[in-house]
């Protein structure tokens, strides 16, 4: 076995562990956040707004970001318009500001 061929096993022998070990509560969040992703796209987009403000609430930041663009442009794209507190917009935007990590490195970085 290659040096490369080593190195891959151990990256994926790694990240499947590191997902072995994310707690239940976590697989349940992205289990929610996918059934509100389909709601979306399936047009029912008043339950997938409702299941994501919830997200968005505990933390999720991609929940957030799409939450806000939603209730941004509720009326033009949706024809609906939906509603938040000052306070959870606020949350929201700080959660989407937020840099999110990535397995690969930034051509920046």
């Amino acid at each position: 076995m290659s040096k490369t061929q080593s190195l891959s096993r151990a990256l994926l022998l790694a990240v499947f562990a590191a997902l072995l070990s994310l707690p239940a509560s976590a697989a349940r969040v992205d289990d929610r956040f996918v059934a509100a992703m389909q709601q979306y796209n399936d047009g029912r987009y008043a339950a997938a707004y409702g299941q994501l403000i919830e997200l968005a609430d505990g933390g999720h930041a991609e929940a957030a970001r799409i939450a806000l663009l939603m209730l941004r442009y509720g009326p033009t794209l949706y024809r609906s318009q939906w509603s938040a507190t000052q306070e959870q917009i606020q949350y929201w935007l700080d959660l989407a500001s937020r840099r999110q990590p990535t397995l690969v490195a930034d051509a920046a970085d």
